[in-house]
């Protein structure tokens, strides 16, 4: 069983903002990505996933107290989105959005998640919190309270999860590859992908081709998955710098490790808007723990954003690195890719440095692409098609 978790009877939410005097509503797009958040017991893993969805799925001092796993969106925060809303006079912002999976506590490197496993491995990225802060009335005895030490017991249990998965596709696969010498590569790509997770690496630190990636996609490898490590601190952040910097030196290359304090962002997450911007200006948390792991995960799945903005919304909209501008078009509706005729394209913050879109094409900013043309991190784009 999921327990999913929701507020309101939709999946709009009316904001407290007004736009020239009169309310707008924010909703969500389709989801960007399914990201799982794991993690050893009372790291603070549902402390986060409340932090992140401004939900309130239960929390107890005590080991294992997440039994079934929770789903929840998170709305993905945009300041760049909302000035376009406001200079276009949009009465609809829509925001990407994360579905975040809060999965019970793994029980160290001989449990990794039993009968979730299956779950974890459908998402596209996984948050993995470890524990640095300190709480007597939080037991820390099967999590510790060094995080770079969490990471390397994290980084082994799910080389051996991978690894039971990997010994018994092996198997198959050497015996189907003695019957059809087509299946050669396939079973040596599995056998070299073992190999490493016996070594209690993860796949992720292997070189693979395009081809060796499809030999793995049936098995949907944990260690494959890119990776954003959360270093939950106390209150008091000091030592947070040097405790990433620990972490980092563990983990893979590529994954990205960032440090809040999850506890301090579920309260904040409990408040409007100007009061929680307020209360993490005066705590000095810049942005919050919400903009700091979407930031990361948009890193680790290569992603960027884009934007569409007119009299009825401004629409955020995120495609993966490398989609070109026809790709992109059919974000945003089928027709517009089957008939492209080209895309006129600026960089939002010349758009909002302009005044608006009609202001940045006066100015002379506004540029002509074609269907080939390489989609970058914040781009305006307006579609041109014939159908």
């Amino acid at each position: 069983m999921v327990v999913v978790l929701v507020e309101g009877s939709d999946d709009a939410m009316v904001t407290s903002k007004h736009l020239q005097g009169k309310p707008y509503v924010v909703t969500i797009d389709a989801k960007v990505a399914l990201v799982g958040i794991i993690g050893l017991p009372n790291v603070g893993k549902t402390t986060l996933f409340n932090a992140l969805t401004g939900l309130a799925a239960p929390t107890a001092a005590y080991a294992y107290s997440t039994v079934e796993p929770y789903v929840g969106v998170a709305p993905v925060p945009d300041e760049r989105l909302e000035c376009l809303a406001e200079l276009e006079a949009a009465p609809k912002v829509v925001h990407a959005a994360l579905e975040l999976l809060d999965a019970p506590a793994m029980g160290g490197t001989s449990d990794i998640g039993g009968r979730f496993l299956g779950r974890l491995r459908e998402m596209e990225a996984l948050v993995l919190v470890l524990r640095a802060f300190d709480d007597e009335a939080v037991a820390s005895d099967e999590s510790g309270r060094d995080p770079a030490e969490q990471a390397e017991s994290l980084l082994l249990g799910l080389a051996l999860a991978d690894g039971e998965v990997f010994g018994r596709k092996a198997e198959r696969a050497a015996k189907e590859a003695a019957a059809d010498a087509s299946q050669k590569v396939v079973a040596k790509t599995i056998a070299s992908g073992l190999a490493l997770l016996e070594e209690g690496k993860a796949l992720r630190q292997g070189t693979w081709d395009s081809q060796q990636f499809a030999a793995f996609s049936d098995l949907a490898p944990l260690t494959l998955k890119p990776v954003v490590w959360v270093v939950n601190v106390g209150e008091d952040e000091s030592g947070a710098e040097a405790m990433v910097g620990a972490v980092a030196g563990v983990v893979p290359d590529g994954d990205r490790v960032v440090s809040l304090s999850a506890e301090i962002e579920e309260e904040a997450s409990r408040l409007d808007a100007g009061e929680r911007a307020e209360l993490l200006e005066g705590l000095g948390l810049g942005e919050g723990a919400l903009a700091r792991v979407v930031h990361a995960t948009y890193e680790v799945l290569n992603l960027v954003t884009f934007y569409t903005v007119g009299p009825k919304e401004a629409h955020a909209r995120t495609v993966p690195l490398g989609t070109r501008a026809r790709q992109a078009a059919g974000k945003v509706h089928s027709d517009m890719e089957r008939g492209f005729i080209r895309a006129e394209i600026a960089a939002v913050d010349d758009v909002i440095g302009a005044g608006g879109w009609d202001a940045a094409k006066a100015a002379g900013v506004v540029r002509v692409e074609g269907k080939d043309y390489l989609m970058a991190d914040g781009d305006v784009m307006l579609v041109r098609f014939s159908v």
